[in-house]
C-alpha cells in the first residue's frame, strides 16, 4: 500500500466539528504533534491510528481513505483494502468517491466463514451480486436465501442478520450500498 494522504480531509472535518488538535489528540490518545504531521501529509498514519481519528471525527474510515483526486478509475491491482467500520471485516473499495450516495465494494468469503451483521441506526440499501461460489444470506425476520454465482439480492441494510459461506470453496461478492451516515 502506498502512503496514506488524508491530511486535508482530516483538517477539514476537524474544523467542521470545531475541534482543536489538542482535543482530537486527547480523544485518540495520539499526540497533537503527530496529528499536525498527519494533517500536513508529512507522515502516513497506520490504519489503526486513522481508524481512531475517524471515530473521533465521527466519519466513516473510508471517507478519509478516499482517493478522489478527479480520476474516476481504480485499477484492479490498485484497489484500496480497508477495514469497514466496527464490523471487523476488510473490504476492497471499488470507487474513489467517498461523498457520493453509492459505495461499491468487493469481498471474498473463505469456506466456513460467517459474518454476523452489526445493526445500524439508519436503514440503508444494499445490493449484492454473487460473483463466484455460493453464499447464504439471512435477513430478519427469519428469511434465508442461498445465492449462487450470478444471483443478486436487494434489501434494507437493517434487515441483514448474517452472510455465511457454508461450502468448501471461496465465494466472492460485489456489494453496492448507500454508505452509513456520520
Amino acid at each position: 500500500m502506498t502512503d496514506i494522504r488524508v491530511g486535508s480531509e482530516v483538517r477539514r472535518r476537524r474544523n467542521e466539528l470545531g475541534l482543536t488538535l489538542r482535543q482530537v489528540a486527547d480523544q485518540t490518545e495520539l499526540t497533537s504533534g503527530f496529528l499536525s504531521q498527519v494533517e500536513n501529509d508529512r507522515v502516513s498514519p497506520s490504519l489503526k491510528s486513522l481508524s481512531r481519528i475517524a471515530e473521533v471525527l465521527r466519519t466513516p474510515l473510508f471517507h478519509l481513505l478516499s482517493t478522489s483526486d478527479g480520476d474516476p478509475v481504480i485499477r484492479a491491482n490498485e484497489r484500496p483494502t480497508v477495514p469497514f467500520s466496527k464490523m471487523g471485516v476488510d473490504v476492497e473499495l471499488l470507487t474513489p468517491f467517498r461523498d457520493w450516495q453509492l459505495l461499491p465494494f468487493q469481498r471474498e468469503f473463505q469456506p466456513g466463514e460467517e459474518f454476523v451483521a452489526v445493526r445500524l441506526e439508519r436503514a440503508r440499501e444494499e445490493w449484492i451480486l454473487i460473483q463466484s461460489g455460493s453464499l447464504e444470506i439471512t435477513l430478519a425476520p427469519e428469511e434465508t436465501h442461498i445465492l449462487h454465482s450470478g444471483d443478486t439480492i436487494h434489501f434494507e441494510s437493517s434487515r441483514l442478520v448474517k452472510i455465511a459461506n457454508n461450502t468448501d470453496k471461496p465465494a466472492t461478492y460485489l456489494c453496492m450500498m448507500t454508505p452509513p451516515g456520520i
